[in-house]
């Protein structure tokens, strides 16, 4: 079969680029608190290459945060756990709490675009969180 006819490769051509921009953006943006709020377990994303073959799934937890001042309001989004083990995830699963605080960056034009790096949290969740 072709490389170009493979969806996966075409969607990883695609996305890679734009996701190492915008993380690389984001490191330019500010750092506020936000929440956690609930969490599943969802398919490993194609751009999550790390972890190995039987780790295929993630953990998903959406958070939120809110802004004083004009731009101010409610905003939130989504992080991701390194890949894992559908077992593994469960387990850690189990012992997610909410409203833990976690460090996000947001845009200050648009808040509504943020970003979690793992390296402005490092072991604050029972898992590594995948830069997304």
């Amino acid at each position: 079969m072709s490389p170009l006819l493979n969806s996966d490769k075409l969607v990883l051509i695609i996305r890679r680029p734009r996701h190492e921009k915008a993380l690389k953006l984001a490191m330019t943006w500010p750092i506020i608190t936000a929440k956690t709020l609930g969490s599943g377990v969802v398919p490993k994303d194609l751009l999550a290459e790390e972890g190995s073959t039987f780790q295929t799934f993630q953990i998903e937890t959406a958070f939120y945060f809110t802004l004083p001042g004009e731009q101010g309001g409610y905003f939130g989004g989504h992080l991701r756990s390194q890949p894992l083990s559908d077992s593994e995830a469960h387990r850690i699963l189990a012992h997610l709490a909410e409203d833990q605080p976690i460090h996000i960056r947001y845009n200050p034009a648009n808040p509504d675009e943020n970003h979690t790096l793992a390296a402005d949290n490092p072991a604050v969740l029972p898992f590594q969180i995948w830069s997304c």
